[in-house]
């Protein structure tokens, strides 16, 4: 059984993640939180799971990077 904790931590490394891409709390929590083309939902609510979190991770390497998605 996943404890909330188990879950807060990974969804708190996504949250520094994103503030170090988009360089402010304020532009990451609106990346986050805005309909994702790409997911189908927004990148927070798709970081709930193992496999959507790892989607968002790629989404945001691949901003801070150039890279394609």
């Amino acid at each position: 059984m996943t404890t909330k904790s188990e879950i807060q931590l990974p969804i708190d490394e996504l949250i520094a993640l994103a503030i170090e891409t988009f360089g402010s709390k304020t532009m990451a929590d609106a990346w986050l939180k805005k309909e994702n083309f790409v997911l189908g939902a927004t990148p927070i609510s798709m970081a709930e799971s193992d496999a959507g979190l790892t989607e968002v991770k790629k989404i945001l390497s691949a901003i801070s990077y150039g890279g394609v998605v």
